[in-house]
């Protein structure tokens, strides 16, 4: 998120634009600005990221403010899933199963089809 006065919210996301969100934790990681440069491609100017310009600093640094987000969006999908680490667990010992089942059946087949041949 940047600051951008031209949006409704006062805020504008990079990654998708024009989205009508505030940026919720804008007090920890502080006001900053994108900075974009102009380029000439194909005969039209477009505007593209250069990068970031801080305007008034957070109660975070960069680096605490990147580890809280990770931390934030790891419990969010936990919250989303609980059940995940019980399906990969039960996963692990299904294809473990069907590793042997699949080794009995190909050696009982043998067994079977030796006379035939």
């Amino acid at each position: 998120f940047y600051r951008d006065d031209a949006k409704a919210t006062g805020w504008n996301n990079l990654a998708f634009p024009s989205v009508g969100m505030p940026h919720a934790l804008w007090q920890l990681q502080g006001e900053r600005r994108a900075v974009f440069e102009e380029r000439e491609s194909h005969g039209a100017t477009e505007q593209v990221f250069k990068g970031w310009e801080q305007i008034s600093p957070g109660t975070m640094t960069a680096q605490q403010y990147d580890q809280a987000v990770g931390d934030l969006v790891n419990y969010l999908q936990w919250m989303g899933e609980p059940s995940q680490n019980t399906r990969v667990r039960v996963g692990v010992w299904v294809l473990l199963f069907l590793a042997g089942f699949t080794f009995i059946a190909w050696r009982l087949n043998a067994a079977y089809w030796k006379d035939v041949k």
